[in-house]
C-alpha cells in the first residue's frame, strides 16, 4: 500500500541544488526525523487509506477546536467550494481534509505537490507546482481543469485563495492576507458552486516570517519546523455560513467576488481585524 522509504521534504526543483541541500539539512535538524517516525509507525499499523487525514490529526496530536458549531452546515451532497485563510502551511490542509472527509468522501484539495507524496491520499491532491518551468505551467493548468471538473461532478474542492502561506513584511504584528487571487472566484462562477468559508486563528512563528523575508529557500527550510511546533497545540477553526451561487453571481466581477469571499472569511475572525 504505502512504503517506508517515502520521506516528505520541501526540497524540490523549485530551488537549485544548493538550496535543496540546505533545506534537507535544516529539515533533518528541526523536525523531519520526528515526523518520519510518526509516518513509519503509521505505515506499520496498516491503517485504512480513507482514514489518513483523521489519523494524521491524531498522530500529530493536533487539538482541533471547531468553535462555531457550524459543522452540521457542511452539505452532505452536491458541489462545494471551500475557501480558507492559510496561516500555517501543511497543517491547514490536513485539518480541513480531516473535517470535511468525516462528512464527504469526494474531497479534493488544491495544494503544494509535496502532499501528493502520500499514496493513500494522492488521488485527493490537486497539486500546484511552483517551479518556474513549462512542465509546471502545464501541470497547474491541468490541476485547474481537474478542480473545475470535480466541482461540476458535484464534488468538494478546497482552495487557499491567497496562493501562499500567510506572511507580511511587518511580521511583528498579526498577519492578515492582503489580497486573494481570483481563481476561486473563477471556479465558483464556472462550476456554479456554493462557497463555504473557513477561518484559522493563529499564525506561524517569527522564525518563519524572518525566513520568508530572506527568500524561498529559507521559507521552505523551516516548514517542517513549523509543523513540528504545532504538535500538541490547539488549533481554533471557524466555519462560516454557506454562500449560495446566486448570491455570488450578484456581487459583480471577479475582483469584487474575491474581495467578498475574503471578507466573509475574515469576518469569522473573533478579533474581527481585517
Amino acid at each position: 500500500m504505502m512504503k517506508n522509504e517515502i520521506v516528505f521534504s520541501f526540497a524540490s526543483s523549485e530551488v537549485g541544488p544548493l538550496g535543496r541541500a540546505f533545506i534537507k539539512i535544516t529539515e533533518l535538524s528541526t523536525g523531519q526525523p520526528k515526523l518520519k517516525k510518526i509516518y513509519d509507525d503509521y505505515i506499520k499499523d496498516n491503517r485504512p487509506p480513507e482514514l489518513f487525514w483523521h489519523d494524521a490529526v491524531e498522530r500529530l496530536n493536533l487539538k482541533v477546536n471547531i468553535k462555531t458549531g457550524a459543522k452540521n452546515l457542511i452539505p452532505k451532497t452536491g458541489k462545494l467550494l471551500v475557501v480558507s485563510n492559510h496561516p500555517f502551511g501543511t497543517i491547514d490542509g490536513i485539518i480541513l481534509c480531516s473535517i470535511l472527509t468525516k462528512i464527504r468522501s469526494d474531497v479534493k484539495i488544491i495544494t503544494h505537490k509535496v502532499l501528493a507524496q502520500a499514496p493513500a491520499v494522492k488521488h485527493q491532491i490537486l497539486p500546484i507546482d511552483f517551479t518556474a518551468s513549462k512542465s509546471a505551467l502545464i501541470n497547474n493548468i491541468m490541476t485547474k481543469r481537474k478542480a473545475e471538473d470535480h466541482l461540476k461532478n458535484d464534488g468538494v474542492v478546497i482552495i487557499f485563495p491567497n496562493g501562499q502561506i500567510s506572511t507580511d513584511k511587518k511580521y511583528k504584528q498579526k498577519i492578515i492576507e492582503k489580497e486573494w487571487k481570483t481563481f476561486a472566484s473563477k471556479l465558483t462562477l464556472k462550476s456554479k458552486s456554493p462557497v463555504l468559508p473557513f477561518y484559522f486563528e493563529g499564525q506561524n512563528s517569527k522564525v518563519f516570517h524572518y525566513a520568508n523575508k530572506i527568500g524561498q529557500t529559507f521559507r521552505y527550510s523551516v516548514l517542517m519546523y513549523e509543523l513540528r511546533k504545532k504538535m500538541g497545540k490547539t488549533i481554533n477553526v471557524h466555519i462560516g455560513s454557506l454562500i449560495d451561487n446566486d448570491r455570488i453571481k450578484s456581487i459583480g466581477g471577479l475582483k469584487e467576488i474575491t474581495d467578498y469571499l475574503r471578507q466573509e472569511t475574515y469576518n469569522l475572525d473573533p478579533e474581527n481585524i481585517h
